[in-house]
């Protein structure tokens, strides 16, 4: 970080340190890191990292490389590249999003949950299929050994979604009158 004036104005540059040029191969990248202290101690920002209004979900891939975000007012999902530091999409939606879980390691596969009692299914190309669930759901959450989608919401009931087969089996019910997340213990 750099402090300069200009006109009596304070300036800070976040990102003042030198590049690296990205063909360089790994090995000479750490030995320079090793001998530069301003190359060791560099900020890295991500680019467009912003919604149009407020941000209701962050989120990482399992495999560390993807971050999601969501946002309202006009309900936007971005996912960012890590490794390049950039956008690597950006999806305008219908509603705004309550939950989201990731079905994949990566950015590939993906449900969201909501608020107008909808769960969009997407892939790495779109939105892949939608379909309205009966009551408004709260929370969402994936058993990847049956492959199936748990919606806990403001009923006492628990919506099974089989992803293999396609269809609803019978809710699991609860002692509360309505729930507000679930989660499985991986």
């Amino acid at each position: 970080m750099q402090l300069s004036y200009s006109n009596n104005i304070k300036v800070i540059n976040l990102n003042s340190t030198k590049l690296i040029p990205e063909w360089i191969s790994e090995k000479k990248r750490r030995k320079l890191e090793k001998q530069d202290v301003d190359i060791r101690k560099r900020v890295q920002l991500l680019q467009n990292l912003e919604m149009p209004s407020v941000s209701r979900t962050i989120s990482f891939s399992s495999d560390g490389n993807y971050l999601f975000t969501t946002g309202s007012y006009k309900p936007t999902l971005k996912c960012f590249d890590l490794n390049e530091l950039s956008l690597k999409f950006e999806r305008g939606l219908d509603a705004d999003v309550v939950k989201f879980h990731l079905l994949s390691d990566d950015y590939t596969k993906f449900i969201l949950l909501e608020e107008e009692r909808f769960v969009e299914f997407h892939t790495g190309y779109g939105r892949y299929f939608r379909l309205r669930i009966p009551h408004f759901g709260r929370d969402i959450s994936f058993c990847r050994e049956i492959s199936e989608a748990y919606i806990a919401g403001c009923r006492n009931e628990i919506f099974r979604l089989n992803l293999e087969l396609g269809r609803f089996h019978e809710p699991l019910y609860s002692q509360s009158e309505s729930l507000t997340c679930c989660q499985f213990n991986d």
